[in-house]
C-alpha cells in the first residue's frame, strides 16, 4: 500500500513539475522587433526648425515617441512594420501637426528623404498692437497664417468663434476693455480657445492698469484679481540672467538663463500671483517675480459655451498613459481612439480639468524693429506652437 502511494505521489510530482516547466517555456515573450526612422521637422517656410516637437507613432499595443533636438532632428525606433503613420505635433497636437506614412525596416535606420514640415491646422487671429508684433514671428519668421482683427471683433463671442488662437499685442490698438470684451474672452478662453498676451495687454484679463497696489482692484477684465496683479512700474532696463524654470523651455532653449531688454519705459511688471493657478516660465532672479507665465485653469461654468475654433471632427485629442503615473497629450485619428481606450486612455488632455484654452501671459515681445535677442525669439515661437 505504501508503495502504491509512493508511486502516485511519484507520478504526481513528476506531472506537476512538467506542467510547470511547460508554463515557463510559453512564458517566454518573442524579442520585439524593430527599427529606426531619423529626420528633421521644419516650419512651412523650411526656414526654422522645430524644436521639442513630439514624434511618435502608435500601433494597437504601444506609443512610440521621442522629441525633436534644437536643431528640429529625431531618431524614433518603434516597431517593424509597412506604412506607419508617423506623428509629429507641438502643443495638444490640436493645432499644429502632421503626418506621414512611412516604413520601419526590422533592425534598420531609414532616414528620411525629405524634410518633415510641421502644419498649422488651427485658425488664428492677431490684434495687432503699438509695441508688439508677435505676428511678425507667426507669420515671417515661422511661415504660419493669422488674420487681422479689430477691437470690435472682440466685443462679441461671434467676432472671435471661428478661431483657435488670439494673440493680443502689447498696445493693441484703439482695443479697451469693457463688460462685452469681458465676456467674449471668457467664454472663448472657457470653450477651448487660447490666448497670447503680452505686457500692456495685462488690461484684457485683469483690468485697467493703476499704479496703486494690489490691494486696490483694477477695473473690468476677466480674470480674477486675485489670480495675478501687475503694475505698470517697469522701465528700461535689462535683465542679464533670468531664470528659466520650466522643464519645457529649458529643453526648448538648451539653457536654464536668457538675457532679456525691456526697451519701454513703463511696462508691466507682475507683484503677486496664484501659483495654484499660474506656471510661472521665467522669472527675473533679483526679486523672483514672474516675467512669463501660463494657466489652463480658467472656466466661467457657463454650460452653454459656444462652439470655440476649428475643430476637426476626425482627430480626437486624448491624454494617453506612458506607465508609471505618466502622462502625455496627442491628437489622433478617430479611428484609433477605441485602441486608446482600451489600454486606459482618456478623452481631453491631460492635466487640464475644465478642457480650457492655454493662457499665455508675457511681460516681454516682439519689437516692431524685430531687435530682440536669439534667445526672445525662440521663447515667442515656443509660446506660439504650444497654444
Amino acid at each position: 500500500m505504501r508503495k502504491l502511494l509512493a508511486i502516485a505521489l511519484f507520478a504526481s510530482l513528476t506531472v506537476l513539475l512538467f506542467s510547470c516547466k511547460k508554463d515557463k517555456i510559453e512564458d517566454i515573450s518573442v524579442p520585439e522587433i524593430t527599427g529606426t526612422i531619423t529626420g528633421k521637422v521644419v516650419s512651412p517656410n523650411n526656414r526654422t526648425p522645430i524644436r521639442y516637437a513630439l514624434v511618435f507613432i502608435s500601433t494597437a499595443k504601444k506609443l512610440y515617441s521621442t522629441y525633436t533636438d534644437l536643431n528640429g532632428n529625431f531618431s524614433l525606433t518603434a516597431a517593424a512594420g509597412t506604412a506607419q503613420n508617423l506623428h509629429v505635433q507641438t502643443g495638444n497636437g490640436d493645432k499644429f501637426r502632421s503626418v506621414i506614412q512611412v516604413d520601419v525596416v526590422a533592425n534598420q535606420t531609414t532616414p528620411l528623404t525629405d524634410l518633415l514640415r510641421l502644419n498649422q491646422v488651427g485658425n488664428f487671429a492677431f490684434l495687432a498692437g503699438s509695441f508688439d508684433k508677435i505676428e511678425n514671428i507667426l507669420i515671417d519668421s515661422l511661415g504660419y497664417n493669422a488674420q487681422s482683427i479689430n477691437s470690435t471683433n472682440i466685443q462679441y463671442i461671434a467676432g472671435i468663434s471661428n478661431f483657435d488662437v488670439l494673440f493680443i499685442d502689447c498696445g493693441a490698438y484703439n482695443a479697451f476693455v469693457n463688460p462685452n470684451t469681458d465676456t467674449a474672452l471668457s467664454n472663448f478662453v472657457s470653450g477651448g480657445g487660447s490666448l497670447y498676451l503680452s505686457d500692456w495687454s495685462m488690461e484684457f484679463l485683469t483690468g485697467q492698469s493703476a499704479l496703486t497696489d494690489c490691494q486696490v482692484p483694477r477695473y473690468s477684465g476677466f480674470i480674477p484679481d486675485a489670480t495675478v496683479c501687475s503694475r505698470r512700474t517697469g522701465g528700461v532696463s535689462v535683465v542679464p540672467n533670468a531664470q528659466v524654470v520650466s522643464p519645457e523651455l529649458q529643453y526648448y532653449l538648451g539653457k536654464d538663463s536668457m538675457r532679456i531688454s525691456y526697451n519701454l519705459g513703463s511696462w508691466e511688471r507682475i507683484q503677486a500671483i496664484d501659483n495654484n493657478f499660474w506656471q510661472t516660465m521665467v522669472t527675473d532672479p533679483t526679486d523672483n517675480s514672474p516675467l512669463l507665465i501660463r494657466t489652463n485653469q480658467y472656466n466661467n461654468g457657463n454650460i452653454n459655451l459656444p462652439f470655440v475654433g476649428s475643430r476637426d471632427s476626425s482627430q480626437v485629442t486624448i491624454c494617453h498613459q506612458l506607465g508609471n503615473g505618466t502622462t502625455i497629450t496627442i491628437t489622433v485619428d478617430s479611428s484609433a481612439v477605441a485602441d486608446h481606450m482600451a489600454h486606459g486612455d482618456s478623452m481631453g488632455s491631460c492635466n487640464n480639468p475644465y478642457q480650457s484654452g492655454w493662457i499665455y501671459y508675457t511681460t516681454f515681445h516682439n519689437e516692431h524693429n524685430g531687435q530682440i535677442s536669439e534667445d526672445v525669439k525662440h521663447i515667442l515661437e515656443f509660446m506660439i506652437l504650444n497654444l
